[in-house]
């Protein structure tokens, strides 16, 4: 096992927590939104902020899950061709979709750095009656979004190594669109 490999893994058990991090948000989130909603309705009363915790908590698993997903080839393609195509092209094809996937959050988490130094700089705060440092869940979106492309980093460069030694196969493990049979037994 290569360094490579064992980055990916660790970099897989490390997203794997933040995606139980990411989904305990949400569950608290929606708590959060079902107590303001019954103490609107049973004692016109309302938790100041409910909506903008939630969003937060929305924001930050949704970064927090990128990583997973990019690891688990969790994304969307349209491959109605793709399955006729040969090995080596698929490999091209789904190498160069992935660079263009990890460069795109690549350019997302650029500006999302320059947006949470600016907010760092203006010591900003959300316009809510919870007057929140939006630095703090700024910075925890773009932890979630760093994570992603640095284990796209990792993911490519293992493609391309896989590619140049002609295994097409491991270039379909790493980044390729999951086969029938492996959507299967990923639901069972």
């Amino acid at each position: 096992m290569n360094f490579l490999d064992k980055a990916l893994r660790g970099l897989d058990g490390l997203s794997l927590r933040l995606v139980w991090v990411g989904g305990a948000l949400l569950i608290l989130a929606a708590f959060i939104v079902t107590i303001d909603v019954i103490m609107r309705k049973l004692f016109n009363l309302s938790m100041a902020g409910s909506d903008e915790l939630s969003g937060y908590a929305f924001g930050i698993a949704t970064t927090f899950s990128l990583t997973y997903a990019l690891l688990h080839r969790s994304n969307i393609r349209v491959d109605a061709l793709y399955q006729y195509l040969p090995p080596w092209l698929r490999a091209i094809l789904d190498i160069v979709g992935t660079v263009l996937l990890v460069g795109f959050i690549a350019y997302v988490t650029w500006r999302g750095v320059l947006l949470v130094a600016d907010t760092w700089h203006n010591q900003s705060r959300s316009i809510s009656p919870l007057r929140t440092p939006l630095a703090i869940p700024q910075t925890l979106w773009i932890a979630g979004l760093l994570l992603c492309v640095v284990t796209g980093a990792a993911v490519i460069a293992t493609a391309v190594i896989s590619f140049v030694k002609k295994d097409y196969a491991a270039v379909n493990r790493i980044v390729g669109v999951k086969s029938l049979d492996e959507q299967i037994e990923e639901e069972i």
